[in-house]
């Protein structure tokens, strides 16, 4: 947990592609919105503003990825209308940071998965 600022609250993607990776402040709540777009949320580099932060992705007709490091505890809520909202980043780990994954998939998907933390963690403690 730190207490720098956030680097950015909200990311959007209409018709194209966000990125939101490497080293950054994920704040408490952090909502995404691909539409006929995607996008990717990548937390394995990101230092978080609080021990528990959210990530609100809406997917409609679009899809988004978020890519969560190995060393935290996952929930995931979301849930998919003629479309997908994946569960393979759920973890639990306690004591650890925790990131709660919600929102919707309208004809689109929300992917989760969890992947390796850089080898030395960067300011998730």
């Amino acid at each position: 947990m730190v207490r720098d600022e956030p680097s950015s609250r909200f990311a959007m993607s209409v018709f194209g592609w966000f990125n939101r990776k490497g080293r950054w402040v994920a704040p408490r709540v952090f909502t995404s919105l691909s539409m006929f777009g995607g996008g990717e949320i990548d937390l394995r580099d990101a230092r978080f503003a609080s021990q528990e932060i959210r990530i609100r992705a809406f997917a409609l007709w679009g899809y988004t990825e978020v890519i969560v490091p190995d060393d935290v505890e996952v929930e995931v809520k979301g849930f998919g209308v003629f479309g997908a909202f994946g569960r393979d980043a759920v973890r639990s780990e306690r004591g650890a940071p925790r990131i709660v994954i919600s929102g919707l998939a309208l004809f689109g998907g929300v992917g989760t998965r969890a992947k390796a933390a850089p080898k030395e963690p960067f300011g998730r403690n």
